[in-house]
Parts: C-alpha cells; sequence; structure tokens
C-alpha cells in the first residue's frame, strides 16, 4: 500500500510540474506585435478621433547655393482645442532667435477670429473655421500626420522599446505634389502653392514615425523632404531663369530639410485664453481693406474668402 501511495505522488508531482511548465511558457512567451501597415491602419482610426493636442513642429534646412551656405531652423509649439477651434501658435527661426511670433484663433458661434501681431499692433480677421485651419495648414498637425500616414506605404518597423515603437515608410514620388501642396510642409522655404510640373524628377520620402504601444497615437513623426525641396527650388530656378552666372542657372544643393513633429498631451489639451489686450487693440482686417479701397475681400480660386497668413 505504501508503495502505490509512493506511485502516486510521483505521479500527481509530474502532473503538477508540467502544469506550472505551461503556465511559466504562457506567461513569459512574448506578445505578438501586429504587422506595421496594421499598426498604421490603427494609428490613422485613433489619429481621427483626436479632440486636443499639443505639438512641437521644428524644420532643419541646410542648403548650398553658388557656394554659399545657409542653415535655419524653426520651432513652432502649437496649442489646438478642434471644437470649438482655439488655438495658440508660437513661431521663432534661427535667423531672429529675439523675435518670436504669436497666433491666436477662437471660435464662437461658428466664426473663428484669428488675431497675428504686425509690426507690433494686433490684426484680427474673423472666418469658417475650416478655411482658418485650411490657411494654417502646416501647424494642423493633426491632419498632416493623417495625410503623411495615409499616402506612404512599405512600413517597416525600425526599433522597438518598452513603451514606444518606430515605423518607418515611404511616400511615393507620384504622391508627394498631392502630400506637400496639401499639407504645407515648405511654406516656410516659401515652396507652397507651386503647380505639379515643378514636382518633376522629385525622388521617394521618407516618413518615420514613433507610436505610443498602449495608445497606439504617435508620439512624433519625421518628414525627409531635402531632395523634393532641391527639386523644386531648381525647377522654379530653370523656370523663371532667376539666380543666373552668365547663361547658367544657379543651382542649389540641399543637404537637409527634415520636417519633426512632437506630439503631447493628447485630448488633455486645455482651451487657450487670449491676452484681454489682444483682443481690445487688435484693429479688423476686413475693415482695413475697405478703408483701402478694396471693395471685398481677395478671394481663392473656388470664391472662398482669403484668411491672412
Amino acid at each position: 500500500m505504501n508503495f502505490c501511495k509512493k506511485i502516486m505522488m510521483f505521479v500527481l508531482f509530474g502532473m503538477m510540474s508540467v502544469a506550472f511548465s505551461a503556465c511559466g511558457d504562457e506567461a513569459i512567451s512574448p506578445k505578438e506585435t501586429a504587422a506595421p501597415e496594421e499598426t498604421i491602419t490603427k494609428v490613422l482610426s485613433n489619429l481621427e478621433q483626436i479632440k486636443s493636442m499639443q505639438s512641437i513642429v521644428k524644420t532643419q534646412s541646410d542648403m548650398t547655393t553658388a557656394g554659399s551656405d545657409s542653415n535655419v531652423s524653426t520651432e513652432t509649439t502649437v496649442t489646438t482645442v478642434y471644437s470649438p477651434l482655439n488655438m495658440k501658435i508660437e513661431s521663432k527661426s534661427s535667423l531672429s532667435s529675439n523675435n518670436v511670433l504669436v497666433t491666436y484663433v477662437d471660435e464662437v458661434d461658428g466664426m473663428a477670429t484669428t488675431y497675428m501681431e504686425y509690426a507690433g499692433q494686433w490684426m484680427k480677421q474673423s472666418l469658417e473655421p475650416n478655411i482658418v485651419l485650411d490657411s494654417l495648414r502646416m501647424y494642423d498637425t493633426k491632419q498632416n500626420a493623417i495625410s503623411f500616414l495615409k499616402n506612404a506605404s512599405n512600413w517597416q518597423m525600425v526599433s522597438e522599446q518598452e513603451n514606444v515603437m518606430e515605423l518607418q515608410g515611404t511616400l511615393p514620388a507620384d504622391a508627394l505634389f498631392t502630400v506637400v501642396e496639401d499639407t504645407k510642409s515648405l511654406q516656410v522655404m516659401g515652396m507652397a502653392g507651386l503647380t505639379e510640373e515643378y514636382y518633376k524628377g522629385v525622388n521617394d520620402a521618407s516618413v518615420t514615425v514613433s507610436v505610443d504601444k498602449e495608445t497606439l497615437l504617435p508620439v512624433s513623426y519625421c518628414i525627409d523632404l531635402s531632395n523634393t525641396l532641391e527639386t523644386l527650388m531648381n525647377n522654379v530656378i530653370n523656370t523663371f531663369g532667376t539666380g543666373t552666372e552668365g547663361n547658367e542657372p544657379v543651382k542649389t544643393t540641399v543637404n537637409e530639410y527634415t520636417l519633426t513633429v512632437d506630439c503631447k498631451d493628447i485630448n488633455q489639451t486645455k482651451k487657450v485664453e487670449i491676452p484681454k489686450e489682444t483682443i481690445e487693440s487688435a484693429i479688423d482686417f476686413e475693415k482695413q481693406i475697405e478703408s483701402a479701397g478694396l471693395s471685398e475681400i481677395p478671394k481663392g480660386e473656388n470664391g472662398e474668402e482669403l484668411a491672412v497668413e
């Protein structure tokens, strides 16, 4: 009997060991990571739901023209609540580090009023929120992220850490005209509003996005448009013959042009209160136009009123 009991104990011990081993294997097995394309699809879906965010938009350019080097950086802090629309845009450039440009936007009763400072004087203009957002599109970092990610393909996992994963995709050359003009990514370089013909010869561009693993929302994204900017600048020079030496146009080499956006406080960003003195001292832009002898506000190709940029 004792012998039988010992046999049963060994059998039970063996069964328990197997059971614990199975549980252990399940507990330590690595979490399956979704395919890059699937991750980007989820990020896009989550981006659509964003109601507020704060972004830091940085551009870095390094160019050489006729032996002369130019290196310029800009940094813009953007605070946005999307409905009702409320924004604060605070920009500075390495060309003028002491000069900070501030723009406010506030929507009341379906109309968004933009406040911008010109030569020490605040100006204001009221338009529909979608028109204001379009005029400030380079700083609509939510919609721009959607445009970049939606149009990029061939996504690959670059690196993966505990809380963040980094993915890289390709913006194909044939999509750059639509994407760059839509996002106004080259506006600070004076290369916005160009027609498709100037994009002839551009190469594919790269998009890198860091994603929070828990929320599947972007922590940051970066677009390398070095080749795009160089091609555009040289195509414009070739078309208009500006900057020529003798009979040959002066070529520009763009060593770097990157647009980087850091995202934070997503859906936690609060409305910015516009200073009372700004509101009270602002001159109405529409009235200024009337006093200048213009019969109406300038309109775009589709008849929409143009906001001040």
